[in-house]
């Protein structure tokens, strides 16, 4: 090494600055070992020229990231003043082809850089974009996912082939008609009437993508076999499930038989209580789930959507009847179209079906059209089923339920035969129906009743029934928890089973089992529920009614459906109504 650095010395260099590499220096240490060892001249030299390379690769390696730098920022700055077109067509001309694009509506042609391929050009979707810096078109954008999502619009249904060799077709928004131009992806893919294209975003003339056979998915659906509402789970609804499901089976899911006899299909059920909270959801959901379980062996399959009032609103002019059209029965055909070896029964359940809105009739004023253009769509829909089998496939049936609480503002022409032609009242509230409902929601194996002075789980439920839900009812149901006076001044009772719903029964239960759970935590008198519980939530709920009444007298009116103006109600008070609390528990 001491004779290495004498060398390097020689040589004119500072052996800490000297640009060597490891390999450089083993390979002079071994010239020196040589022997004979050459001229030192030579070595001197070899270390000069050595030193000399190294500076230049370093020299050359500093300009490369320089000119990577600087093409990167030239690069940046041409891409900040570039616009981004969307190439219409080609256009030849005699000095090569140039690009047609659109800018801000209208259409422009640009020169084509030598860089750019121009039979990727061709090949762009309407999704695609052409880079454009000083009118010449410089690269490309495309094959970026956002672009493809972001360009999607309107679904609309096809209605043929307006000319095949252009590529034009004819496509319907509604009861509009349009002519529009098909994606160079789509031009080979057979088309037939009533599939669902989508048009571009911002050009509704061109069409980007087909809906798939497999995206009949609509917001509204709900998956049947996750319901878990059963017949046998509701109380007081035998006689009126066994008349909708008469009508069901032999009007819509048995064709042979219903022609046979000449019957009319069924499309529409509206099912109405004057009273809120008496089940008419939770019906259809068992119902549903009831021809759900029954469908592989009756020969048919079921589908379930459920449309909440506010779901056809919105704040835009004409977009309730879109999402009528479009959005609901555009996943209704969609699915319709789909290939099946079973009868298909499409289930449409519209909650508040009086939302949708009332056209103006003798005597009524309708603010805005707006109001019924949901209404109207509903109906045109529903007049434009097709219930009768077509011969290549299964045939396919759609069933409107609409449930309401104001059965007198659903519009007179939706309740005309074919559409919501059967009509059907929900039952009232009994007393036998009442236990039912209360013994319900007091199942339970490991549920603890107090009887007999002892705190017991496994009850039956005929002795639930027999000594706590039973003497319960039978004090409060035909008490009388409200009085009111018509104009006339004439006085008028109302008891606590005119009043309560089935949703109150439900309450009751639940009021009963929290206060013995309480007592559980608290480690208070009795840990199990109480025929105290039960009576005293039966009274607390009723009083509660009532106040609820009273401050809005216009309940009793749409509730009772009364006939009479109602000039003054009253609560009946609670001290009144104590008398019901037949069993004390002592403290334990």
């Amino acid at each position: 090494m001491p004779r290495l650095l004498d060398l390097m010395r020689a040589a004119g260099q500072n052996p800490r600055e000297t640009l060597l590499t490891e390999e450089d220096q083993r390979q002079l240490a071994r010239y020196l070992e040589m022997t004979p060892p050459p001229p030192v001249e030579l070595l001197v030299d070899l270390v000069r020229q050595r030193v000399r390379v190294h500076e230049l690769q370093a020299t050359c390696a500093t300009a490369t990231e320089a000119a990577s730098k600087l093409e990167a920022m030239l690069g940046d700055l041409l891409s900040g003043n570039a616009l981004l077109c969307p190439l219409t067509t080609l256009r030849l001309t005699p000095s090569g082809p140039r690009a047609v694009c659109r800018v801000n509506g209208t259409l422009r042609e640009f020169a084509i850089h030598p860089a750019v391929d121009v039979e990727q050009l061709r090949q762009l979707h309407p999704y695609d974009y052409v880079v454009v810096h000083e009118q010449v078109v410089v690269d490309l954008w495309t094959g970026d996912p956002w672009l493809y999502t972001h360009a999607h619009g309107p679904v609309v249904e096809f209605k043929g082939y307006q000319d095949r060799a252009r590529h034009l077709v004819r496509i319907a928004d509604g009861p509009q008609e349009r002519v529009a131009v098909l994606d160079p992806s789509l031009r080979e893919t057979p088309l037939r009437p009533s599939m669902r294209l989508i048009v571009h975003r911002d050009d509704p003339f061109q069409v980007v993508a087909r809906v798939p056979w497999e995206q009949t998915e609509s917001r509204f659906e709900i998956p049947v076999d996750r319901l878990r509402t059963r017949l046998e789970d509701l109380a007081g609804v035998e006689d009126i499930a066994q008349q909708l499901l008469e009508d069901v089976l032999v009007r819509i899911c048995c064709p042979d038989v219903r022609d046979q006899f000449g019957l009319e299909p069924l499309k529409g059920v509206l099912l109405y209580s004057y009273k809120p909270g008496m089940g008419k959801t939770a019906f259809m959901r068992a119902i549903a789930l009831w021809l759900h379980e029954h469908g592989a062996q009756l020969g048919f399959e079921v589908v379930l959507y459920a449309v909440k009032p506010n779901e056809t609103k919105s704040m835009w002019h004409g977009e309730d009847a879109r999402i009528v059209r479009e959005d609901l029965w555009g996943a209704i055909r969609a699915r319709q179209a789909l290939p099946r070896t079973h009868a298909l029964v499409q289930i449409v359940v519209l909650d508040e079906v009086d939302a949708l809105g009332k056209r103006a009739g003798r005597g009524e004023v309708v603010s805005s059209s707006a109001q019924s253009e949901a209404l109207e769509a509903m109906l045109v829909e529903m007049d434009g089923l097709e219930q009768d089998p077509p011969r290549d496939t299964a045939p396919a049936y759609v069933l409107c339920v609409g449930l309401t609480n104001r059965p007198d503002r659903v519009d007179e022409a939706a309740k005309r035969p074919g559409r919501f032609s059967l009509v059907l009242p929900m039952p009232d509230v009994t007393p036998q129906s009442a236990e039912d409902i209360l013994a319900i929601y007091a199942r339970g194996d490991e549920l603890p009743w107090y009887l007999h002075g002892e705190v017991c789980t496994h009850v039956p439920v005929e002795t639930v029934r027999r000594s706590f839900l039973r003497p319960a009812l039978g004090r409060l149901f035909h008490a009388v928890v409200l009085r009111y006076t018509t104009d006339t001044q004439q006085g008028h009772e109302v008891t606590a089973g005119q009043l309560l719903s089935n949703a109150h029964y439900m309450d009751v239960m639940n009021r009963a089992k929290k206060r013995a759970a309480l007592r559980h935590l608290r480690n208070s008198h009795v840990p199990a529920v109480t025929a105290d519980d039960v009576a005293d939530c039966l009274l607390e709920v009723a009083c509660e009614a009532a106040r609820q009444i009273v401050a809005d007298p216009q309940m009793l009116i749409r509730q009772l459906d009364l006939k009479v103006p109602v000039a003054r109600v009253d609560a009946v008070p609670a001290e009144e109504l104590d008398e019901h609390r037949y069993l004390r528990v002592a403290a334990s």
